[in-house]
């Protein structure tokens, strides 16, 4: 046994030395090891090499028929088999299998096989055609990775070594038309001008302020498409009943040309239109949301609307429901403009930059409306600051400040100051405090917070007759004792704050 065992391994070694295997050629991609040929003329070689070549990474077109996808998984498939099983989705160039097979010489076509293997983009092996489709219609599965290794024999009848081919199948994005979900109109409902002012001075006559934005939030007011376009009744109706009976065709309407405002505290109603084609995207959110109002969505001004389409009283459509037909082509909304009073109108105004601080001869300060009103349920305290960013003057010389939206105190209760003073540098002298800061009433005083910058809080105040804790207090710019109450937010002391220690 051991001198046989001698001797066959002499043979090996002399049919190695004889006929020596040619060694496979290293692609530098990492998908393509195509064999060379055995030598410059053998005729099988270079046409198994043309054939494998044939196959590389391809993307494959959305909405192609998968089923028909027949590859052959764990056994040997002729190379026509193979060449058919892509040639209803993948739309490569490809040659002519049979004479691929011909040009082999002496093997036939059953003699030249290939063996697949896959593997999907989430690492998971394809074991079969069904898996390789239903892997590629997925849309978790973004691509599959094959491994075609080609078996063939040279021209003098000898195996040849395989040659591996590996490529990528990925699959087309869809881009999927994005159905309309939702759509929110808005628009300016309520708006309040001067006495003596033009319809004309606030675009009334030009400018409807309609937006309608999809769910993606774009705008389909006026858009490329016209999905909806605006227009603007240039009547003013004394009532709301007479601007909605108008949007309906009634031939009762008592309409008023307002060209100018000169009805003082008086409110007028115009009437806005959005057209629609029957056929557009809104049209079919209004017919969907007619049906099934929970998974279509519609609001004015971020209310839901009710009814079939519509709340009367916010807005309303001259759309009618037939079948799942949308037959109308309009909506309509109203909004009212309200007509100041003739002693608002009598002051002028002016922007300005700076902070009023209340003076202390009294307990709080009274506030005046718009119209010079006095406010009932606000005051300021005394020794408090507050922003102002504008200030106001009638023909009789009264001066005021404004304080808040819609809220002016007068020039007489106050001091006013450009704020950099109290704005410049931060906090001094920063101490650790355990206790609460009361603020005295009523609770409709209000006391002015400032950040940590030292400037003055546009949107916040603290109540009276209210506390809140405070960890730590500190010296503005002017000297004054500042309390911590809220992250980034402290409020002065003075007349009416009050430090208790726990």
């Amino acid at each position: 046994m051991k001198k046989s065992i001698k001797y066959a391994g002499i043979a090996a070694a002399t049919l190695l030395a004889v006929a020596p295997v040619a060694a496979p050629v290293v692609s530098s991609s990492t998908q393509n090891t195509v064999q060379a040929a055995t030598t410059d003329t053998d005729a099988n070689t270079s046409a198994m090499n043309d054939f494998a070549g044939q196959y590389k990474d391809y993307t494959i077109a959305s909405g192609t028929d998968l089923s028909k996808t027949a590859l052959v998984f764990g056994k040997a498939q002729s190379l026509t088999a193979f060449q058919t099983a892509f040639s209803s989705f993948v739309k490569y160039p490809l040659q002519n299998a049979a004479a691929a097979a011909a040009t082999l010489a002496g093997t036939g076509d059953k003699a030249a096989t290939v063996d697949v293997s896959a593997v999907t983009s989430n690492d998971t092996k394809v074991n079969s055609a069904g898996e390789l489709n239903g892997y590629l219609k997925d849309d978790t599965t973004k691509a599959v990775t094959i491994t075609a290794t080609f078996n063939y024999k040279t021209t003098d009848g000898a195996t040849a070594t395989p040659i591996t081919k590996t490529f990528t199948l990925t699959k087309a994005a869809v881009e999927q038309a994005t159905a309309l979900k939702s759509a929110a109109i808005s628009y300016d409902k309520n708006i309040n001008v001067e006495y003596g002012t033009s319809a004309a001075d606030y675009k009334l006559v030009d400018s409807s302020n309609l937006s309608v934005k999809d769910n993606e939030g774009n705008e389909l007011v006026g858009n490329g498409d016209d999905e909806i376009n605006p227009s603007i009744s240039l009547q003013f109706y004394t009532s709301y009943n007479d601007a909605y009976n108008a949007a309906n065709g009634s031939t009762t309407v008592k309409g008023v040309d307002v060209p100018t405002f000169d009805q003082p505290n008086t409110t007028y109603y115009q009437v806005i239109t959005g057209s629609f084609t029957p056929d557009s995207a809104f049209a079919t959110l209004l017919k969907n949301h007619a049906k099934t109002p929970a998974n279509y969505g519609l609001t004015v001004n971020g209310a839901t609307p009710t009814g079939s389409y519509t709340d009367p009283t916010s807005f309303q459509t001259a759309s009618q429901k037939d079948g799942d037909t949308v037959t109308g082509k309009t909506f309509t909304v109203i909004r009212s403009i309200t007509v100041g009073s003739k002693e608002a109108a009598d002051w002028t105004t002016e922007d300005v930059d700076g902070v009023v601080t209340t003076k202390s001869d009294s307990a709080y300060y009274t506030l005046k409306n718009d119209d010079n009103d006095t406010i009932t349920n606000r005051a300021l305290a005394k020794n408090t600051a507050w922003k102002t960013n504008a200030v106001r003057t009638n023909s009789n010389g009264d001066k005021q400040y404004r304080v808040a939206t819609g809220e002016w105190i007068d020039a007489n209760d106050v001091t006013f100051s450009d704020g950099s003073s109290s704005s410049e540098g931060a906090y001094t002298d920063e101490q650790a405090l355990n206790g609460k800061v009361t603020l005295d009433g009523p609770s409709s005083f209000i006391y002015m917070l400032y950040n940590d910058n030292g400037e003055a809080v546009s949107n916040r105040a603290l109540a009276g007759d209210s506390a809140w804790y405070t960890d730590k207090k500190a010296t503005n710019a002017d000297g004054v004792t500042v309390y911590h109450v809220a992250t980034g937010e402290w409020v002065q002391a003075g007349s009416g704050v009050n430090y208790v220690a726990y």
